[in-house]
């Protein structure tokens, strides 16, 4: 959502209840150790990167002690994957699609009232039974967001399937890793195993160049809004699971959402959105804040949701699947 396009399956907005910790946090942390500080050490190329984005973040206002020691304790040099990967997408996108047409899914009717096609898989009655559990299992917090955002747990639910199956896939990357190698990689030079592999990347440099300094610039942005809820909610930036891009949480939001949607759902004065009732709550005050309201028609409900996820066959598995629910005995 809020991410340029959420990946699906994490490829991808109160109150009052309590629950606390991390449990869908990452399992393993970036390799880590002391980072040189002796007068006259020289440091290698990549610490040297590491520290100035330090310097850079701590200027911006960050927590100077907290920030230092982070990337103090780094020994993995930045990683080529996040900038590598978006590249590709947008080179892909710009010079290659035409080249490739795809044939363009039909859409077709259903008996469910919401027309297809959907995400393969994702709308059965064994998705949607699980997504019914998941709701009985938090009936107060869906039933908090119904009553102040007015969005469905049917709803919620089915948008937190399609995001990370309801928790249990939030991603195999360190959000903060991630964002943190993707605002420091903007030469073409970094990321030589991706340019390879696209026709033509070397007469277009230039317009690849621009892409990584401005993608770069965001995801610098992306990283300081997560480092400031990381601070603010004690949590770990290296313990974070999140998508390729930096999304993170059950609701898989951007960093930079987070100061505007995220709620404290179960009222423990944290957010922590690997924790159901925040996760639910922010989605739904997302969903409210972007127009959802009760009494919406589908087509208007496709459009709001489309504004989590741009793609179109993401606001109608989600609308199918909450339909399914809705159905179950």
């Amino acid at each position: 959502m809020l991410h340029p396009v959420f990946l699906p399956f994490a490829s991808v907005a109160l109150l009052v209840l309590s629950l606390t910790g991390c449990s869908a946090h990452s399992e393993q942390k970036p390799e880590s150790s002391p980072m040189p500080t002796a007068v006259g050490e020289t440091l290698p190329a990549w610490q040297k990167t590491w520290r100035q984005l330090a310097e850079r973040l701590m200027a911006d206002g960050l927590d100077a002690g907290k920030t230092a020691a982070l990337f103090a304790g780094l020994s993995s040099p930045p990683s080529a994957e996040p900038m590598g990967v978006k590249v590709r997408e947008l080179y892909t996108g710009k010079f290659l699609s035409k080249a490739h047409p795809t044939k363009k899914a039909q859409l077709f009717q259903t008996k469910l009232g919401i027309p297809g096609p959907w995400f393969k898989g994702v709308v059965t009655q064994t998705n949607a039974r699980l997504c019914k559990k998941f709701i009985a299992e938090h009936e107060r917090a869906f039933a908090l967001a119904e009553a102040h955002w007015g969005v469905p747990p049917e709803t919620g639910a089915a948008l937190l399937f399609v995001e990370t199956r309801l928790g249990a896939y939030v991603g195999k990357h360190n959000a903060f890793f991630t964002l943190a190698s993707m605002a420091v990689t903007k030469d073409p030079a970094g990321i030589p195993e991706y340019l390879d592999a696209l026709p033509g990347s070397s007469e277009r440099l230039p317009w690849i160049r621009e892409r990584m300094e401005q993608k770069a610039e965001w995801a610098y942005t992306e990283l300081k809004a997560l480092l400031a809820y990381c601070y603010e909610n004690a949590l770990d930036p290296l313990t974070l699971k999140g998508s390729v891009y930096g999304a993170i949480g059950l609701c898989q939001f951007m960093p930079g959402n987070i100061s505007r949607y995220a709620v404290d759902g179960d009222g423990d004065g944290h957010i922590d959105l690997y924790q159901a009732p925040d996760a639910i709550a922010s989605l739904s005050c997302y969903l409210q804040r972007h127009g959802w309201k009760p009494g919406l028609s589908v087509s208007a409900q496709r459009k709001v949701l489309r504004r989590y996820n741009a793609m179109d066959i993401y606001a109608r598995t989600i609308l199918a699947l909450a339909r399914t629910i809705e159905r179950l005995p």
